[in-house]
């Protein structure tokens, strides 16, 4: 094959290439480029011609160090932001000035007839591939966020709770503060569902997940641990103060009218066990604890609060 086929058809191929190509001269100017590149960045390669590549890539461009983006830079393996081999990630500049992520190869290609060093870059438009990344790192995100989220309310779910009473275990051991955890349950629940749907059950089981949330501090922990039934950690509480608290978040739900329709509105109670969260414990041990004494409230007629021991 004859140089002069070998050169027509290294043309037709960058010609024809999905991948935009630069070709620069060892001054780091624009020589050449191919129809994709002026169809990813906007220029034509009249406006291109003789620029530098920092033109293209503005943002590799660092003027407190009277630095500019260089070819040569991209070439050499010591760099250390290479992530591998002579791939990197940079921000190509469009003539309508919009940033596009792309991924560079560069290299050195055989000497100009002249002897000068010539060097090439092939660039990737990699829009759609960050788009999937962005796509995929929201599901994992998601994901973990369901993993720890009560779907219908948004409140922390059982498993979240029991993690945070875990570490509510050890910051009062380290730190030996009063600490204490409530489980709450909405009295007659099966009754309202039976009654007037499960759409009504939901609405209600959001509406007071709302009015625990009011209620409560930023630094105190609310979750849903079973179907009608809520966990509350208040951290740097003692008893009494807890009672306090409870009785309030008690009053405001009994206070609350929850809108069936028309004009029929619902009202709801709960009934609340609480204890001190005692370093020496497990997790299960405390909420076992908080347990029995809400199993008392509601034997002793419903609508009241209940400490351990009872």
């Amino acid at each position: 094959m004859s140089e002069f086929l070998v050169a027509d058809i290294s043309q037709k191929i960058v010609e024809h290439s999905i991948d935009a190509i630069i070709v620069l001269d060892s001054e780091n100017k624009i020589n050449l480029v191919n129809p994709a590149l002026e169809v990813l960045s906007g220029f034509h390669f009249d406006e291109l011609k003789d620029k530098s590549l920092d033109y293209l890539f503005p943002k590799e461009t660092y003027p407190e160090e009277n630095k500019t983006a260089q070819i040569t830079n991209y070439i050499s393996k010591e760099e250390s932001h290479y992530a591998t081999g002579h791939l990197r990630e940079l921000e190509l500049n469009t003539k309508l000035g919009a940033s596009i992520p792309v991924e560079i190869r560069a290299f050195e290609i055989s000497p100009a007839t002249d002897g000068t060093k010539l060097f090439a870059t092939i660039i990737r438009d990699i829009r759609e591939r960050k788009r999937m990344e962005d796509q995929r790192t929201l599901l994992i995100n998601s994901l973990k966020l369901l993993a720890y989220m009560d779907e219908l309310t948004l409140l922390p779910n059982r498993r979240s709770f029991y993690d945070s009473v875990q570490k509510t275990i050890a910051i009062v051991k380290r730190r030996s503060r009063d600490s204490v955890l409530a489980v709450m349950d909405i009295d007659l629940f099966k009754t309202i569902n039976d009654s007037y749907g499960h759409d009504i059950g939901d609405m209600v089981l959001k509406g007071i997940s709302k009015i625990f949330t009011d209620c409560l501090r930023e630094e105190d922990t609310i979750g849903r641990i079973g179907g009608e039934e809520f966990g509350c950690i208040l951290p740097d509480t003692d008893v009494e103060s807890a009672a306090l608290v409870l009785d309030r978040i008690r009053e405001s739900v009994k206070a609350h009218r929850f809108f069936i329709f028309d004009n029929f509105y619902l009202n709801v109670t709960i009934s609340m066990g609480y204890t001190k969260v005692h370093p020496s414990q497990q997790a299960e041990e405390i909420i076992k604890f908080a347990d029995i004494a809400l199993y008392q409230a509601k034997n002793s007629g419903r609508d009241r609060i209940q400490v351990y021991p009872v």
